[in-house]
């Protein structure tokens, strides 16, 4: 009766639907127990996950003699290290910095960081793909390109940084920085405040003008291109 889950050299068409049917089953449970993190921002632990998965899974598919216990024990394991993982790392900003990816510049002012493209194995192809993809044809226009941590790259004009800033003069090379986190779930990143020559006090004037009092009450906080203060606080009402 159970031939489909312990496995035999014998099995029968119907045997392997039944497995097919029953691994689906087990992999949404998975996907649904992991949350859509996993499936709309995918890190390299994510990948690196999906990967294995699907291999530890995949195996017993197509080879009747295989049981389905030891796979869907290693499966169900590995769910639960890579749910701890994610877990931490939304707890502690060094483990998550650690973990996931940085961001890295690959255009600065429509000028290619040869460097920065050697260093993350982006080629001219790719580069010029995303450009195409962000309806961006000339690189000249960028202003600033941007390996995300997902692998997808992220393209501002300079048309575009010269609107975010506000800037009422034409000027053909605006001043864009990518964002600082400056406060992460209530801890100061000191080394962003150093990095921008700010220090504690400005960070706290800046807050006191935006209504919080205590560092230890905002979620994030954002210095954003043309110099402004992004605060968002741990506790927000939801608006409809």
């Amino acid at each position: 009766m159970f031939e489909f889950w312990q496995g035999d050299g014998h099995l029968t068409i119907s045997n392997f639907i039944v497995r097919a049917l029953v691994a689906y089953v087990f992999l949404f449970g998975i996907i649904k127990f992991i949350g859509q993190r996993t499936m709309s921002n995918l890190q390299s632990t994510d990948f690196l996950f999906a990967i294995v998965i699907g291999d530890v899974i995949g195996e017993p598919l197509i080879n009747g003699d295989i049981s389905l216990t030891g796979p869907f024990t290693v499966a169900v394991t590995l769910t639960l290290i890579h749910y701890f993982i994610t877990f931490v790392s939304m707890k502690s900003a060094k483990i998550r910095r650690f973990v996931d990816e940085k961001p890295m510049v690959l255009v600065s002012r429509g000028k290619i960081l040869r460097s920065m493209m050697k260093k993350t194995k982006i080629t001219l192809d790719m580069l010029l793909m995303a450009m195409r993809m962000n309806n961006v044809s000339r690189m000249s226009d960028v202003q600033l390109a941007v390996l995300e941590p997902n692998g997808d790259i992220s393209i501002i004009t300079k048309e575009q940084a010269q609107s975010n800033n506000n800037s009422s003069k034409k000027d053909t090379s605006p001043e864009v920085m990518m964002p600082s986190v400056l406060i992460e779930d209530g801890n100061v990143i000191k080394s962003n405040l150093e990095k921008r020559n700010l220090d504690e006090t400005w960070l706290k004037q800046q807050l006191k003008a935006q209504g919080v009092h205590d560092p230890n009450d905002v979620f994030l906080a954002l210095l954003e291109s043309g110099e402004q203060l992004y605060v968002s606080k741990k506790e927000e009402p939801y608006l409809h």
